[in-house]
């Protein structure tokens, strides 16, 4: 290598990871997650749809599958729960959960990213569209634009975080309201 090349990134460092243009966003509940598509070069995604979980622990994977299948992205990109202070809500233990099971099943890096506000800024961005009675009465639609919002948050940042970077102990040990964390 000489003085002007650059420095290619490190075998599994978050660079080399990056992914290329196509990514699933998630926004993951325990009764609901919201998927959207997004593409890196128009950095922006789209609502697709919105699963329902009989709970935590029976996700609708066969569905999940079809549309990994049908879009065939590059990355899978997770909403992370956390608040002003940078400490997880207790629902973060599940999407890590979920994001390592995701990061198994399709090969594909899963990356997180900060979540504040997308159930809000979704609302704001169907009410336009559709009006407040309609998304009132189809919350499910919430959490779709919620994914969309997720990855047009992906698409500005310029190193995401990989899922598997998160520690069990950073999310246990770092909860909104655990005395851990509480100010006094």
């Amino acid at each position: 290598m000489t003085a002007t090349e650059p420095a290619s990134p490190a075998p599994g460092s978050q660079a080399d990871s990056m992914p290329g243009s196509l990514a699933l966003g998630f926004d993951y509940g325990e009764w609901r997650i919201g998927l959207a598509v997004g593409d890196r070069r128009l950095a922006s995604g789209r609502p697709l749809t919105t699963l329902h979980n009989r709970n935590a622990d029976q996700i609708d994977w066969t569905a999940i599958e079809a549309l990994v299948s049908e879009w065939q992205p590059d990355a899978l990109v997770l909403g992370w729960p956390i608040d002003d202070a940078g400490r997880c809500y207790p629902q973060a233990a599940a999407i890590r959960r979920f994001g390592n099971r995701l990061r198994e099943r399709y090969h594909l890096p899963v990356f997180i990213v900060d979540e504040r506000m997308s159930s809000e800024q979704a609302t704001e961005r169907l009410v336009k569209r559709r009006g407040r009675r309609a998304v009132e009465r189809d919350q499910g639609q919430i959490d779709a634009m919620a994914a969309a919002v997720i990855l047009d948050t992906f698409f500005a940042q310029s190193t995401p975080r990989l899922i598997e970077t998160v520690t069990k102990a950073e999310v246990t040990q770092n909860l909104v309201g655990s005395p851990a964390t509480s100010r006094h």
